[in-house]
């Protein structure tokens, strides 16, 4: 079969770990010293071979002395990495200069089809390596997940921050591997897209290490979380998880009990909320007390940002049947969009401050304050938080997507969805002009899910006639 004849039926996905490697300064190299070069190369190509064998790796492609790799576990994938470099800096090298190899590393999904693989693992893989210097081995936080417990003996992961790698919509946590024998000077890691930086120097600072120290969600929570996302799972298994916690199970009931949800008798059980107003729901109040509980609402006028994150999932549940969504999807999608936003207010207190207090001064958007004084604005570092939390990935595309939906895939039709809900909350406060979005951006959203001008003028007026249902799920949440 010829290559034009091939189509995405001839490709298997697979999850795979790719390790890809080159020699740094290798053109000149060859220029200078071609003779030593040539005994250089097949010297660098035995050991990087052996490395590779040694711990399983698949090499589907070499391409002059790069070398692009595949692993099934990831913890082999970092063994044979380090082996390599341990090997090359040991080498005698026949040339005037030692061999510096530098070597990415990422984990996630990707297509083999006549040998080869493709998609967006193996581009993000490509371009970690650009920024990697010779002689350091980096890896993504994906990776480093994988691998953080069963590290090569006398080495450990360096914290290189987040970098912005072209192509790239978002930047990546990236780690370096630190092994004995590596020069002081190669744990300072590159950035080849300064371009893409905001052109002032950010005034605040997230730093990567504030997203290990986010609160996690309650043991309890993530418990009931994972068992409402097993098929097998009931109401009465539900209700025994969340019971553990006498003062969640409380608040769970409260909410229910709400005037939000208008049930005319009371609810006494777990389980038969769960009954009455579906899992969804049930998982969305699970979250919302935990986060709430987590992230103190005392601080930096967090109230507001509840009650908009409320009003949001409210105008998600009234559209989401309009354009064929679950609307327990929507609501769940739309407590949680601006997740992203508590972690900057909590993780950095004094910047976030800054943000409201720009935005309060000046005509600009959260967004736009956000860009303007820090490194990431709040739908990236969401993204990465639920990433961690492990939410379902629909919600997480919601989180990172609800500002720009065109980018998120296969999830377009639902983050323009929360995007549009978004902009229709914003619509019911004082200063609804700067967040809501010009004419142009709602009719593009409003395009984009097929919906006219009456379905959004609904949703506006379904918002402003439950203003009072809004407020008492928030003070239920509380």
């Amino acid at each position: 079969m010829g290559l034009a004849e091939l189509t995405l039926s001839d490709a298997s996905l697979i999850t795979a770990t790719f390790l890809f490697t080159d020699i740094e300064g290798s053109t000149s190299l060859w220029e200078r010293e071609s003779a030593a070069m040539r005994v250089a190369l097949q010297r660098h190509n035995a050991l990087l071979g052996a490395a590779i064998d040694e711990h399983g790796g698949d090499v589907f492609k070499t391409v002059g002395d790069a070398f692009c790799v595949a692993f099934t576990d990831a913890g082999a994938a970092l063994h044979a990495a380090c082996r390599s470099q341990m090997l090359l800096a040991a080498e005698k090298w026949p040339t005037r200069a030692a061999l510096r190899v530098r070597i990415a590393l990422h984990t996630g999904t990707a297509y083999v089809c006549a040998g080869d693989y493709f998609g967006t693992t193996v581009n993000r893989c490509a371009r970690l390596l650009a920024v990697t210097r010779g002689g350091q081995t980096l890896l993504t936080s994906t990776t480093e997940a994988l691998i953080r417990t069963s590290l090569p003996s006398a080495t450990r992961l360096h914290d290189a921050g987040m970098l912005r790698l072209r192509d790239l919509p978002h930047p990546v946590h990236v780690f370096q591997l630190v092994h004995p024998g590596l020069a002081a000077n190669l744990l300072e890691v590159g950035d080849v897209t300064p371009a893409r930086k905001p052109e002032a120097r950010a005034e605040a600072r997230f730093r990567p290490s504030d997203l290990y120290e986010v609160p996690t969600l309650p043991a309890i929570v993530l418990q009931a979380m994972k068992a409402l996302q097993d098929p097998r799972c009931n109401a009465k298994t539900i209700e025994r998880v969340v019971a553990r916690d006498p003062a969640i199970s409380a608040k769970i009931l409260r909410v229910a009990n709400s005037a939000f949800f208008g049930y005319s008798r009371r609810i006494g059980t777990i389980a038969e909320a769960i009954q009455l107003l579906g899992f969804a729901n049930v998982q969305g109040m699970i979250i919302s007390v935990g986060a709430f509980d987590a992230f103190r609402a005392e601080r930096l006028r967090l109230l507001d940002l509840w009650r908009h994150s409320i009003t949001t999932a409210t105008a998600a549940r009234f559209l989401a049947p309009l354009v064929r969504c679950s609307p327990d999807e929507a609501f769940m999608a739309g407590l949680l969009h601006d997740i992203g936003k508590l972690i900057l207010a909590v993780q950095a207190e004094p910047g976030y401050q800054r943000v409201l207090d720009l935005r309060l001064a000046s005509p600009v958007t959260n967004l736009a304050a956000e860009r303007a004084l820090f490194d990431f604005t709040h739908p990236e570092v969401g993204e990465m938080v639920a990433e961690r939390w492990d939410l379902p990935p629909r919600y997480v595309a919601a989180i990172a997507h609800h500002h720009q939906p065109a980018a998120a895939g296969g999830e377009t039709v639902f983050c323009a969805l929360i995007g549009l809900a978004d902009r229709a909350a914003y619509t019911t406060l004082p200063d609804a002009d700067r967040e809501a979005g010009g004419d142009d951006e709602v009719a593009e959203l409003l395009a984009m899910l097929g919906l006219a001008t009456e379905h959004w003028d609904g949703c506006r007026s379904h918002l402003l006639a439950g203003q009072a249902e809004i407020e008492a799920l928030l003070g239920a949440i509380q």
